[in-house]
């Protein structure tokens, strides 16, 4: 039964779900009164807690959907932390603003949104959007770091609404150095409000990652892309915020980063089917705040600021996986160790300023591998290599600068990708600040790297590219648009690259990721626009032309490129599909069609990484909501066996 709000405040013990303000250093999870749930679902069963930190009300609603409604699905412990009141003035709103409980205050229709949106994305709620779910939550003022804060606490589920109800429109200017005083919503559990300077918005949000130690951190677009429509100043701010917190906080949190307003600029990229369940939730935020614009394009679309990538696993020359992740702006690593067990996580270098989630991982002529990353705080492109094949890492980055240093979009630059020469030289791809590729190389295989970027040409570039090489012994390098592939290829072997070409295809509504068949044909994967199937177009042989028209492969739906590797000559593919979970297919034969898609279950954040042993075994790894690198083992002939972690 739904009830008003002046009920639900003198009819539950508020005190039941108080929770201490820790000192730095400290941490325990926050109890809930209701009984414990069951253990939470995700690759390795246990462990995970997924807070998201946006601006407004309907943030995490519009751009962070499918992942937080298959989180919640999955039973996945979530607190999701709302900045700001929604609400600018603090003021009643007018008629227009109304709720059902009659209490003309937008602030509360916010709130309210909020808590049946999430009612409804957890079956807690019924299927009627303008049915008040209020009563399924209770609610409670709670301190932190000295500030007055909103919690919800959903009944017989580990689900938590944190409102710190700032005003809407003046993140900015807080971030700027401005002070605001918040809004204290009609009928509010708060005693009065609070006043917030930029220092105190990051304490408040590290003493909650120090209560509640999330393993994800979801997180708005705190560098929107300038090509695009511009974005909301709460929302970048929002972001900054987070990232700043997560830095003190100093857990070994997963930063996922949200793109915003400017995905309407960008292809549909979500399956009709989720389109549809993703504008439920929207209908249940949106009963309650009448103000706002849902425009379909936001419904229809979800794009990750930093791709991961599908490159961040890589082959040490004795031939035992290597993987890379990157935890609070830092990297870390996991390997194989000789007697089949894992070694890690083992932090490393400090690359001078936080990096970005996407890692391409490279290898050497003399077997050592090479990771490279685009630094945020400076936008650079560094690398760090092995010391020795199968051995020890350097304890500093190089530093390969910007391809736009001093042009004033610096900060644009995407992830890098890496592919060798037939020589063995490295050479290094990423889309420039401009929306073109730009690349530079070794001088020599394993030797020092040119000085300057080379422009190679190209518009309106998505983030990451693919590179690979052919079964001619050329580079090609492919990178989807928003309306087409381009490719760009060596003349010859370890000579210059020409470009860019079209690759024959539909629109993409996802990066490209290549492939090689067994007869040296490049395979080149990607996702329809509209549909969010997989697509293959393929090469009529080996560095030469295109088939006319891609051929479809169907899939589990999902967002973002595929994993692409080759065992016993036939290329398997994995994506992460649309329940959160990977799945993935194979060609029946060597340099044949593909085969029917696989569940392989899971629930994980991103995209997958596979590769092939030296012992001839295939690995797909992932990332859980729990921060854990997993990762099943097989084939497509056998199966594969079951997820398992890598220790945090």
């Amino acid at each position: 039964m739904a009830i008003g709000r002046r009920q639900l405040l003198t009819s539950v013990a508020l005190s039941a779900l108080a929770a201490p303000v820790l000192a730095q250093g400290t941490a325990t999870r926050a109890a809930a009164a209701a009984p414990a749930p069951a253990a939470p679902t995700a690759i390795t069963g246990s462990g995970a807690l997924v807070m998201q930190v946006v601006a407004h009300e309907d943030d995490d609603i519009l751009f962070m959907n499918p992942d937080l409604s298959n989180t919640l699905a999955a039973g996945t412990p979530s607190v999701t932390v709302f900045v700001t009141a929604g609400n600018a003035t603090g003021d009643p709103c007018a008629t227009a603003c109304w709720d059902t409980g009659g209490e003309p205050l937008r602030t509360w229709n916010r709130q309210m949104g909020a808590v049946n949106a999430y009612s409804r994305m957890t079956g807690a709620g019924d299927t009627e959007p303008t049915t008040d779910e209020v009563g399924h939550w209770t609610a409670e003022a709670w301190t932190v770091a000295g500030k007055q804060v909103e919690r919800y606490v959903l009944k017989d589920r580990p689900v938590h609404l944190i409102f710190l109800n700032l005003h809407d429109a003046r993140l900015g200017g807080v971030l700027a150095g401005d002070t605001d005083t918040t809004v204290v919503p009609v009928g509010s559990p708060l005693s009065g409000p609070s006043t917030y300077t930029a220092a105190d918005v990051v304490e408040v949000l590290r003493q909650l990652m120090v209560t509640y130690r999330p393993t994800v951190l979801r997180a708005q677009d705190e560098l929107p892309d300038s090509r695009y429509s511009g974005d909301h100043s709460d929302h970048v701010a929002a972001a900054r915020f987070a990232g700043q917190a997560a830095l003190l906080y100093g857990g070994p949190v997963i930063q996922v980063n949200y793109r915003d307003y400017n995905t309407s600029d960008s292809p549909v990229n979500l399956d009709p089917a989720t389109v549809g369940t993703k504008g439920v939730f929207v209908s249940e935020y949106a009963s309650h705040d009448h103000s706002g614009n849902y425009s379909d394009s936001w419904i229809s679309r979800m794009y990750y600021r930093w791709s991961r990538g599908t490159s961040w696993a890589g082959l040490n020359q004795d031939g035992r996986p290597q993987v890379f992740v990157v935890r609070a702006g830092a990297l870390h690593t996991y390997w194989r160790q000789a007697d089949g067990s894992w070694g890690g996580p083992v932090r490393m270098a400090d690359p001078g300023g936080r990096l970005a989630p996407g890692i391409a991982v490279g290898s050497n002529a003399d077997g050592r591998l090479e990771v490279f990353a685009r630094r945020l705080t400076d936008h650079h492109i560094v690398s760090l290599p092995q010391g020795t094949p199968n051995g020890w890492w350097w304890n500093g980055w190089a530093d390969h600068g910007n391809p736009n240093a001093g042009t004033g979009n610096e900060d644009q630059v995407g992830v890098p990708v890496v592919a060798n020469s037939q020589d063995g030289r490295l050479e290094l791809f990423v889309r420039n600040g401009g929306g073109g590729l730009s690349s530079i190389r070794q001088t020599t295989p394993g030797g020092v790297w040119t000085d300057t970027w080379t422009d190679l040409g190209g518009t309106d570039l998505q983030d990451p590219v693919t590179a690979i090489r052919n079964g001619v012994g050329a580079i090609e390098v492919f990178a989807g648009t928003r309306t087409g592939v381009l490719g760009w290829w060596q003349d010859a072997p370890n000579g210059a690259v020409s470009g860019p070409g079209p690759i024959p295809g539909a629109r993409p509504a996802s990066p490209p990721k290549a492939a090689l068949d067994q007869d040296g044909r490049i395979e080149l994967a990607y996702r329809e626009a509209g549909t969010g199937a997989m697509l293959v177009s393929y090469q009529i042989r080996p560095g030469g032309s295109w088939s006319r028209s891609p051929a479809p492969l169907g899939g589990h739906g999902g967002v973002g490129e595929p994993a692409a590797t080759t065992h016993d000559g036939r290329v398997v593919l994995f994506e992460r599909n649309r329940g959160g979970g990977v799945s993935t297919t194979a060609q029946t034969a060597p340099n044949s069609g593909y085969g029917p898609w696989q569940d392989l279950g899971g629930t994980v954040l991103d995209h997958p990484a596979a590769l092939v042993d030296g012992a001839g075994v295939l690995h797909v790894f992932a990332i859980g909501t729990d921060g854990r690198v997993s990762y099943r083992t097989g084939t497509p002939a056998t199966g594969y066996g079951a997820w398992q972690g890598l220790p945090l």
